[in-house]
């Protein structure tokens, strides 16, 4: 065996790999559940309140669409988000 083989084998024993990645995993998840999430609902709050004031001058589908049927869309897909993420982080915590 060569010493470059010997020395990552022995990186490769020292650190457990699966570890670094579940660290990284987990702090991934964290990340996106506080700071990530604030950061899109922001954007999406903005741009909710963007085409409810357009939509007082739109008539018809457009102003339905733009009343309703975006904002309920965009709010359910970040409760969605929202709620995969905190169900992963308690099943993460619930882990150790």
């Amino acid at each position: 065996m060569s010493k470059w083989t010997e020395v990552r084998d022995g990186f490769v024993s020292a650190l457990d790999v699966n570890d670094v990645v579940d660290a990284a995993k987990n702090q991934m998840v964290a990340s996106l559940a506080g700071e990530g999430m604030e950061a899109i609902e922001a954007i999406a709050n903005k741009f909710v309140e963007q085409i409810q004031v357009q939509a007082a001058s739109e008539a018809g589908w457009s102003a339905i669409r733009d009343k309703f049927v975006l904002p309920l869309l965009i709010n359910g897909t970040i409760w969605a988000a929202k709620f995969v993420l905190s169900k992963s982080t308690i099943t993460e915590q619930n882990k150790v």
